[in-house]
C-alpha cells in the first residue's frame, strides 16, 4: 500500500511541474522565457498578460530586491526592453500589478522613470532592461517585439486530515464543510462560520462545487447558500474572503450582472450548483469550510537497511522540516538512489553524502526540479540530507534505494 501511495504522489508531483524551460526559483515560483511576440505599443501589456495566461502564469511582477535582481539578470541584452506586468487601475489612476497586488516596490533613484509615481494611462506600458532600469512607453501603433517572461505558481497539495469535528469531508482535498439551512445575511453568515473556526466556503474546482451542493441539499438548504466571495472595487473582480486564489467559477452564463449585488450565492435547486451574484443583505443559508488537521510531521533518520522508499518529512504536503537519512546496504555493495526533487533553487537543498555526513564526500547537491535521477555511493553507506530553508510551496523529495 505504501508503494502505491508513493507512486500516486509521484504522479501528482509530475503533473504539477514547471513549464518546459522554466526554473523553480523561490516560494514555488517557476520563472522563464515563454515566447517572443510582435505587437504594438498600446497593446504590449495586454498581449504579454494574455500570453502568460496561456500557461496559467503572470508577467514579470516585482515586489522586492530579490525579484528586481533576478529579473534584471534574466532579461536579454543591455538596452533590450522587456515588458513587466504593471497595469493602470482606471479607478485610482495608479499603477498596480497584473495580479491586482499594489505597486509596493520602486527601484533605487536613477533606476526608474519619474512617470511611475504619477497618474497612469491605460495605453502606457512599462519595461525593464538588464541594468534594472524601468521605463514606460506610450506611443500608439508603433511596432514592438518583446520576449515574454512569465511566472507560474506551484502549490503543495492539501493534506487529507482525519479531524473535521462535526464538519463533513469528501476525503479528497483536505477541506471540511458544514451547511446551516438557517438564512442569514453575508455578514452574519461569516460571523457564524468564524465562531466555528471556519470561513464562508471558497470553491476551487468542480468536485468541491458538487460536494458542497449535495451537502447543502442534504441539510435542507434547497434555496441557495452564500459562498465566501465579495466584489473587490480595487481589483474590479470577485475575490475569496479566505484569501485563496480565484482559480474556478461556476456562474450562470448571464452572470455576474452589473447591479445585481456584490456577493455570490450558489443555486442549490439545480444539480449543477451554478452561481449568481446577489445582494449581500439578502438572506441565504450558510456554507462554511475549514481545513482538516494535517498529520503530524517528524524526522525519522533511520537507519534504513537494504532497500526502501523514503520521503522528506511531510511530503508532499510540507517541505519545511530538515532531516538526515542514513542508508545502508549489504557489505561489498554500493548504495544506489533514484531521486525525485521539488525544491526552491534559491533556498532548499538535497545533499547526498558518500558515507556519513561528518567527513563524508559530497556525492551530489540537488535543488530545483529533478525527476527519477540516479546516483551512487562508493560504499555501502550513504547519508541523504534534506536541507530546506523555508520549503515554501514545494513538495520536497522522494527516493528509492537499493544495493548494487
Amino acid at each position: 500500500m505504501r508503494r502505491l501511495l508513493l507512486i500516486l504522489i509521484s504522479l501528482q508531483l509530475a503533473q504539477c511541474s514547471c513549464p518546459t524551460g522554466f526554473q523553480l526559483e523561490r516560494d514555488g515560483e517557476c520563472r522563464g522565457n515563454y515566447t517572443r511576440i510582435s505587437t504594438i505599443y498600446n497593446h504590449a501589456s495586454r498581449d504579454v498578460i494574455a500570453k502568460c495566461n496561456e500557461i496559467d502564469g503572470l508577467p514579470i511582477i516585482i515586489h522586492d530586491d530579490d525579484h528586481q535582481n533576478y529579473w534584471k539578470t534574466h532579461v536579454e541584452g543591455v538596452g533590450a526592453w522587456t515588458v513587466i506586468g504593471l497595469v493602470c487601475n482606471t479607478i485610482s489612476n495608479r499603477w498596480i500589478w497584473a495580479d491586482g497586488s499594489p505597486l509596493d516596490y520602486i527601484p533605487l533613484p536613477g533606476f526608474y522613470n519619474g512617470e511611475l509615481q504619477k497618474n497612469c494611462m491605460p495605453k502606457q506600458f512599462w519595461a525593464i532592461r538588464s541594468d534594472g532600469y524601468w521605463t514606460y512607453f506610450e506611443t500608439e501603433n508603433t511596432a514592438y517585439t518583446t520576449d515574454v517572461f512569465c511566472t507560474t505558481q506551484l502549490l503543495q497539495p492539501l493534506p487529507v486530515g482525519e479531524d473535521c469535528d462535526d464538519f463533513e469531508s469528501d476525503d479528497q482535498d483536505g477541506v471540511c464543510y458544514q451547511v446551516d439551512a438557517v438564512s442569514k445575511t453575508l455578514l452574519d453568515a461569516q460571523t457564524m462560520c468564524q465562531s466555528l473556526g471556519a470561513n464562508l466556503a471558497s470553491v476551487h474546482n468542480s468536485q468541491e462545487n458538487a460536494f458542497l451542493r449535495r451537502l447543502a441539499v442534504s441539510k435542507g438548504a434547497v434555496n441557495g447558500v452564500f459562498l465566501g466571495a465579495t466584489f473587490s472595487q480595487s481589483k474590479n473582480d470577485f475575490e475569496w474572503i479566505d484569501g485563496s486564489f480565484w482559480d474556478y467559477d461556476n456562474f450562470y452564463p448571464e452572470y455576474p450582472q452589473s447591479g445585481y449585488g456584490d456577493c455570490i450565492g450558489m443555486d442549490t435547486s439545480v444539480s449543477t450548483g451554478q452561481w449568481m451574484n446577489v445582494e449581500c443583505s439578502m438572506q441565504l443559508s450558510v456554507a462554511c469550510e475549514k481545513r482538516s488537521l494535517p498529520p503530524p510531521i517528524s524526522c525519522n533518520s533511520g537507519p534504513y537497511q537494504d532497500s526502501g522508499n523514503i520521503t522528506s518529512p511531510g511530503y508532499p504536503y510540507s517541505a519545511s522540516t530538515p532531516c538526515d537519512f542514513i542508508l545502508t546496504v549489504e557489505q561489498g555493495k554500493k548504495v544506489e538512489v533514484n531521486v525525485t526533487v521539488e525544491a526552491n533553487s534559491c533556498c532548499d537543498l538535497l545533499v547526498l553524502y558518500d558515507g556519513g555526513r561528518d567527513g563524508g564526500r559530497i556525492a551530489a547537491i540537488l535543488t530545483g526540479e529533478l525527476f527519477n535521477a540516479t546516483f551512487y555511493a562508493k560504499s555501502n553507506v550513504m547519508t541523504v540530507s534534506w536541507q530546506p530553508h523555508g520549503g515554501v510551496n514545494v513538495q520536497g523529495m522522494e527516493l528509492t534505494f537499493r544495493g548494487v
